[in-house]
């Protein structure tokens, strides 16, 4: 990796960020139209990305290191659950902002942001290790993750099993153990389709956080801790701990990679489907995201060059 073309690439991305952020304010990129677009990077881009990793053959990785993969995943991410407890009760507030706080130090945009920043620093390939970190991800997010925000277990929805990036993440498992290789026209209309989800993901959070009140959201002094906590001590709590078991860079950088990611834009969503505090979690998605412009770079240079 050149630290050079990594820095590049993430200014790149906040150049598409920022373009996302000026059409939101010119009215341009409208609430509805972030809401079609997110849906259209959900339903289809994000699974393209997931399955253009190895839909024409050119991945070669065994099933056992694709379940292994899976389950360092999961162990990393419990981890932080662990990691976050003390730590964010430490910082003392009311039970269900703490929660809201442990839902932003845990769970990172490990989708919208996942995809572009990991390709743009190790490539393509990695696709489909972000694709694999996604399955766990998306269950404890949408199970724990809702539990952490709102207090109450009954709000799982087993419907999140049919979430299109985790059935193409089990497609991409199958494709790996059986060694199937798809039609070149399938594969090419997959990888263009893919190609979408970077730009489309960084106008989504650009116009995304161009609503958000600049007012009040530097005041929260809790949200700097829990920055700390998930930009920084989280990448690094992974790296020592994960180091001596993956023997695999690639597997390894994705894992450091995606634990250094921003605050999940869910934490928002799931503040006004369940009763949080919004503005809460809009000022930690919005001051975490310009912070990872600085601490992805650092993280990767100290521990992955």
């Amino acid at each position: 990796m050149d630290m050079p073309a990594i820095i590049n690439q993430m200014i790149v991305l906040f150049i598409m960020l920022a373009a996302g952020f000026a059409a939101g304010k010119a009215k341009l990129l409208t609430e509805d139209g972030v809401k079609a677009l997110s849906k259209l990077i959900l339903y289809i881009t994000v699974p393209c990305t997931v399955l253009g990793s190895v839909i024409d053959g050119g991945l070669e990785t065994a099933g056992g290191e694709t379940l292994f993969f899976a389950l360092i995943s999961l162990s990393a991410l419990i981890l932080s659950l662990i990691i976050s407890i003390p730590a964010i009760w430490a910082l003392g507030g009311d039970k269900k902002t703490r929660g809201l706080y442990r839902y932003m130090a845990v769970f990172g945009n490990c989708a919208n942001m996942g995809f572009p920043v990991t390709i743009a620093i190790l490539g393509a390939v990695s696709a489909f290790y972000v694709a694999v970190y996604n399955i766990p991800y998306i269950l404890l997010c949408y199970s724990v993750g809702v539990f952490l925000v709102s207090g109450k277990t009954e709000k799982f929805d087993f419907r999140i099993l049919l979430n299109p990036s985790l059935i193409a993440g089990v497609i991409v498992i199958l494709i790996i153990t059986t060694g199937f290789k798809a039609p070149v026209i399938i594969a090419d209309t997959v990888k263009l389709l893919s190609s979408i989800t970077t730009p489309g993901s960084m106008l989504i959070i650009g116009a995304s956080l161009s609503r958000i009140s600049f007012r009040d959201t530097f005041k929260n002094w809790r949200l700097y801790p829990v920055m700390l906590l998930k930009l920084i001590i989280m990448p690094v709590v992974t790296w020592l701990v994960f180091k001596p078991f993956v023997a695999d860079p690639m597997m390894l950088s994705v894992l450091v990679i995606m634990s250094s990611m921003a605050s999940g834009t869910m934490s928002a969503i799931f503040a006004i489907e369940y009763g949080g505090d919004e503005r809460v979690a809009s000022s930690g998605i919005f001051i975490s995201t310009l912070l990872s412009g600085v601490t992805i770079p650092l993280i990767v240079y100290l521990f992955l060059m």
